[in-house]
């Protein structure tokens, strides 16, 4: 099985491919609480000591910065 290192923890390759996915699919959504919830669905997928901390205040530009921070680690490490 391919694996993606992000941040010394593995991540399949499929996991990878489909948050990607997702983070492509939540910077083309334009309604915030549709931002939000594939933004939650993202985290899950996470390994358990990379997920984000999400406040309970969100702004579109936390959501489009936490996106890049994510994808920049999966990037960077596989």
């Amino acid at each position: 099985m391919k694996t993606c290192t992000i941040l010394n923890t593995a991540i399949d390759a499929g996991t990878l491919y489909d948050i990607m996915n997702l983070i492509e699919m939540c910077r083309k959504e334009r309604n915030v609480d549709r931002q939000l919830k594939i933004l939650m669905v993202i985290n899950a997928m996470l390994p358990k000591t990379k997920k984000l901390h999400i406040p309970s205040f969100l702004t579109d530009d936390y959501i489009n910065r936490a996106l890049h921070e994510i994808e920049k680690a999966l990037k960077s490490s596989y």
